[in-house]
């Protein structure tokens, strides 16, 4: 994930809190790793407490989607069964109150944790926090 995408999640929850907030993420992905790089505000959203949705069939054709990322108000950044039940795309990126880089999680649509990296900018000079496809046993 971008360094520009992650601030954007951040701000985001931050201005919809203490109700959820969603985005659309877009990237690229190939069979080892997820990489977003920018943030759609979905058209149609509704947002409160406990839920943030969108139509989809209210969305333009565009295979640059490749999730959601949405904030919980509470402590948690862990999926919801509500969460997995609306799973849009490859990834589902969570972000958790108090809203910085270490509340954000990125998840599969079984609910698994995916490795997250949070690139750097050109002007960043310290390593930062890729989505990377977890192997399963299944892949060994």
């Amino acid at each position: 994930m971008t360094r520009q995408a992650a601030d954007g999640i951040i701000t985001y929850a931050r201005t919809w809190h203490p109700n959820e907030g969603i985005l659309i993420l877009q990237g690229k992905s190939n069979k080892h790793q997820i990489i977003v790089h920018g943030l759609i505000i979905p058209p149609f959203s509704s947002h409160g407490p406990y839920y943030s949705g969108f139509p989809t069939y209210d969305l333009p054709f565009d295979l640059s989607y490749i999730g959601t990322a949405h904030s919980h108000p509470g402590g948690s950044n862990r999926p919801s069964l509500e969460d997995l039940n609306n799973y849009y795309g490859l990834v589902s990126v969570i972000i958790s109150h108090p809203y910085t880089d270490e509340t954000i999680g990125a998840f599969d649509r079984n609910g698994n944790e995916m490795q997250l990296e949070i690139l750097p900018t050109a002007n960043s000079r310290s390593p930062e926090k890729k989505l990377n496809k977890r192997t399963s046993a299944n892949d060994l």
